[in-house]
């Protein structure tokens, strides 16, 4: 089976509204539950924008500042082509490198960039996708507006911002009227969005199978409308699975509609 990039209407509207963030050097907030592609998106990004894009992915839940931006640091670093492998705890060493990180990987000189001497068209674009997001303190989704800013940005230049979560990372207020994205990120984001298993279109799933090997048009439809019963799971991670299962029942031979009616009693 191809492990190759397939261009659900999720995926395309994902990387096609995170490279307007990068274009415009803005903030883009995007949540939705596992398995419709989320990361399979932002690999695809920093696969177009291989320069210019950063992927950060922080496994410590609640992560505050600090953390955060030490992964920031290794990730523009490593971009950067630098050797370093010193973390400051600091929140001002900390914010100190990134700096001089970012000035090393646009060819720019720190002093000179500290003192305005640049301006931002001067520089390439330069966006940091956070993915996991719903990993990432309130506080520290806050924190990074900063690096955003093109007033007393903390960066040289404005940076984009891109935070994709699960459907842990809520966009909706709590009953204290908190969201884990405050209304200053909120009014600096190009698009906050939601997604759903809703989203997830029959012409997706039958992409996604087509993909994967099956191509017997009665077998595809037998799996779709399987796919649109109530308890049926429309996550691509969990099609995948039963994707499998269908090729190695197969034994080599293409998937029918008997072997899926088979598989699916079942399950």
């Amino acid at each position: 089976m191809s492990d190759a990039f397939i261009a659900t209407s999720i995926a395309r509207r994902l990387i096609v509204r995170m490279h307007a963030a990068h274009d415009r050097r803005r903030i883009a907030v995007f949540a939705g539950p596992p398995g419709i592609g989320k990361t399979t998106a932002v690999d695809a990004l920093n696969r177009e924008l291989p320069n210019g894009v950063v992927v950060v992915k922080v496994a410590r839940r609640n992560a505050r500042e600090v953390l955060v931006l030490q992964h920031v640091l290794d990730a523009i670093r490593r971009l950067a082509g630098s050797p370093s492998v010193h973390f400051p705890s600091s929140l001002w060493e900390l914010r100190g490198d990134i700096f001089n990180s970012i000035c090393s990987w646009a060819g720019a000189e720190p002093a000179a960039a500290r003192r305005a001497e640049y301006s931002a068209s001067d520089f390439p674009k330069l966006t940091i996708v956070f993915d996991e997001a719903q990993n990432l303190s309130r506080e520290a989704i806050e924190a990074l507006r900063y690096w955003n800013d093109t007033d007393r940005c903390y960066a040289p230049f404005p940076l984009g911002l891109v935070f994709v979560g699960n459907n842990e990372f809520s966009l909706q207020t709590d009953l204290d009227g908190r969201s884990v994205i405050s209304a200053a990120v909120a009014d600096r984001a190009l698009y906050v969005q939601t997604f759903d298993y809703s989203d997830v279109t029959d012409d997706d799933i039958r992409l996604y199978l087509e993909a994967k090997g099956i191509v017997d048009d009665i077998a595809l439809n037998t799996l779709i409308r399987h796919l649109n019963e109530r308890h049926a799971s429309r996550s691509f991670r969990r099609t995948q699975d039963l994707v499998e299962e269908l090729i190695e029942a197969a034994c080599g031979k293409p998937v029918n509609v008997e072997l899926v009616r088979d598989m699916l009693a079942l399950v």
